[in-house]
């Protein structure tokens, strides 16, 4: 992997030096000349989306506070949790990220490739990539510079006209309609290819499967063409195992090479203003509730409900993590992630009944063991250094998110299914009693902020979950039911986690999934209706925790399924600046206003006159169902 990762790094410096000079590249620009290596150019499109660092910190303010999945950072509060404008992120996906690099690279592959009939497979590689780019930017913008986008060098086009969004997904569709029927497994492929090595099969595949995603935007402003698109997709043969992952996988040594994981990175890298050295980020009460069977039982004093079992996922997305400041327990700055030991904790209790003192935990709190326990009601606290709560404020009394405390070394000492030393360590993290000040919070685990952690662009655990949404729409696309679909969806969201690296031994088990899945998971789904609507969004929005774009467009075509988790908090009207509306779109980069003011203004007067952040893009009609 490192080899790899060194060889995709210097791929990336050659081109960049080779850009340079453009005039150098082409003597005629519809044909290669040998200059660019196409090889080269494949993988800097394909590692363009997972961001540096700095990028990742800019855009991901807004869609990943809106999305609901994490909250904590500064940034994340102090703009997207408040609904504030700042034109200067706006601007990353735009005119740092996509446009300078990923779309000028496509449109340098297709000018090299659609032309040389050896090159068959390059030219459609360039074909699914261009609609995998351009579906972030136009989803994000609305309408945008597609056909005449990166033509700067190669037609002379400095001020490209702004497509209607419709156009763009009209295309999309042709092109991989092409794509799918041009791959050709006697021709040659790039090796160099993160996602699949240069295997064609799994290209149509993706093709396919990304076709279906594009589909299942349209439900509400053209149904009959969602449904035509998504049979389509079907039919040519989607994603068949998790085998068939769209992902790239990162260098273990980011700090030399620079090429990790940008979001897992800088959730990594933002620290909580505690010295607590780990991350600010942390889950929302929705999305640990999401990952949850709770119990319907009320507890009224105080006001508990309690866990019937955990998702096999829950501790692989989130990391507990125990810091504390008393006798006999770490000093305050120490962080000890104790994750696996609170998993073998929990599994030791029969059906997840704990002793009867668990109930006993100190109001406001939520327990981690056993016995894991939650209010029924949101509830308040007074801030300060105590970190984010539920949508990330400080230093208010605001919601807060999943914390716990209360687990004693007596607790440690009954759960005889641990080792001695593992009870050890579990005692030594905790303390050898419980102190008010021990916190178990609830941050993105180890594993995910990892930044040679994959970037997943598409999985076969959405395609399924898809294909079981168009069952319960009614389409008839084929004979196999919504919950066999998802049932195949689920087994494989849980089980795609060996790409981050997890062990088999530490995956959850056959059975694990099984019974979570059949108990809690596929009633909701055999219901049929909203409820299995909302069932299947839930784990789609689940699915895309480490891709907050992707969860934001999926909320917006649904109406904001899952209804129930995927929440927006205007804490602060009074600094608001979006009517007190979660954002449906980004603004334009203001740079666009100057130096490409006529189809600027001419996109802007498609959406009635102002680039305002609360009118919809094309597919997201309001209130459709």
């Amino acid at each position: 992997m490192k080899k790899l990762s060194i060889y995709l790094l210097s791929a990336l410096a050659v081109v960049a030096s080779s850009c340079s000079d453009l005039t150098e590249l082409n003597i005629n620009p519809t044909k290669a000349n040998g200059t660019i290596d196409p090889s080269l150019l494949v993988p800097t499109i394909q590692m363009s989306h997972s961001m540096g660092r700095q990028n990742a910190a800019r855009f991901f303010t807004y869609p990943g506070e809106w999305v609901n999945h994490w909250s904590g950072s500064w940034g994340n509060v102090e703009y997207g949790g408040k609904g504030i404008r700042n034109n200067g992120y706006f601007a990353r996906l735009w005119q740092d990220l996509f446009y300078p690099e990923a779309v000028k690279n496509v449109v340098a592959l297709e000018n090299i490739a659609d032309n040389d009939p050896e090159m068959v497979n390059y030219s459609a590689i360039a074909k699914v990539l261009r609609v995998e780019t351009f579906l972030k930017l136009t989803d994000c913008y609305g309408d945008v510079p597609y056909f005449e986008g990166g033509q700067g060098y190669y037609q002379s086009i400095l001020s490209p006209k702004y497509d209607r969004q419709e156009a763009i997904y009209n295309d999309f569709f042709e092109r991989l309609d092409a794509a799918i029927a041009q791959f050709d497994a006697s021709k040659s492929s790039p090796s160099t290819d993160c996602y699949f090595a240069g295997d064609v099969e799994k290209w149509k595949r993706f093709a396919a499967s990304l076709k279906l995603r594009i589909a299942m935007r349209l439900i509400k402003v053209k149904p009959d063409v969602a449904q035509q698109k998504a049979r389509e997709a079907f039919e040519a043969g989607v994603m068949t195992s998790n085998a068939d992952i769209a992902a790239v996988k990162h260098a273990e040594d980011y700090e030399t090479l620079g090429a990790g994981n940008g979001y897992a990175d800088i959730i990594l890298q933002v620290t909580g203003n505690t010295g607590l050295g780990i991350t600010q980020y942390k889950m929302t009460t929705e999305f640990f509730k999401s990952l949850c069977a709770m119990d319907p039982q009320q507890y009224t004093t105080p006001p508990y409900r309690r866990y019937l079992a955990l998702d096999p996922r829950l501790l692989l997305i989130a990391g507990v993590y125990v810091t504390t400041s008393g006798a006999g327990l770490p000093a305050w700055g120490d962080a000890v992630e104790v994750t696996e030991l609170m998993r073998k904790f929990n599994a030791g209790y029969a059906g997840n009944q704990g002793p009867a003192d668990l109930s006993a935990t100190v109001d406001g709190y939520i327990n981690i063991g056993g016995y894991l326990t939650l209010p029924a009601q949101d509830f308040t606290y007074g801030g300060g250094n105590q970190g984010p709560g539920e949508n990330g404020y400080q230093g208010e009394a605001k919601t807060r998110s999943v914390w716990a405390q209360g687990i004693t070394s007596a607790m440690v000492d009954a759960a005889t299914w641990m080792t001695e030393e593992e009870r050890a360590e579990l005692k030594r993290a905790i303390g050898s009693y419980t102190v008010p000040h021990a916190m178990y919070r609830l941050s993105p685990s180890r594993t995910i902020m990892a930044v040679d952690s994959p970037w997943i662009h598409m999985s076969y655990a959405e395609t399924q979950f898809l294909l079981a949404e168009t069952t319960i729409r009614g389409w008839g696309i084929d004979t196999e039911t919504a919950e066999s679909r998802f049932a195949k969806g689920y087994e494989a969201a849980v089980k795609q986690f060996s790409l981050f690296g997890v062990s088999a031994a530490d995956m959850p088990s056959d059975e694990e999934i099984q019974d979570y899945m059949t108990t809690y998971l596929l009633p909701e789904v055999a219901a049929g209706g909203t409820r299995a609507l909302e069932e299947i969004n839930k784990q789609i929005w689940i699915l895309h925790f480490m891709d907050p774009i992707e969860a934001w467009s999926n909320l917006r075509r649904t109406n904001g399924m899952p209804t129930a988790y995927c929440k927006w908090y205007n804490r602060y009207p009074s600094e608001n600046q979006s009517n007190g509306l979660r954002p449906l779109r980004l603004t334009y980069p203001i740079e666009e206003q100057s130096k490409n003011t006529v189809n600027w203004q001419e996109a802007v007067d498609r959406m009635g006159g102002s680039d305002d952040w609360t009118v919809p893009v094309w597919w997201d009609v309001q209130n459709a169902q």
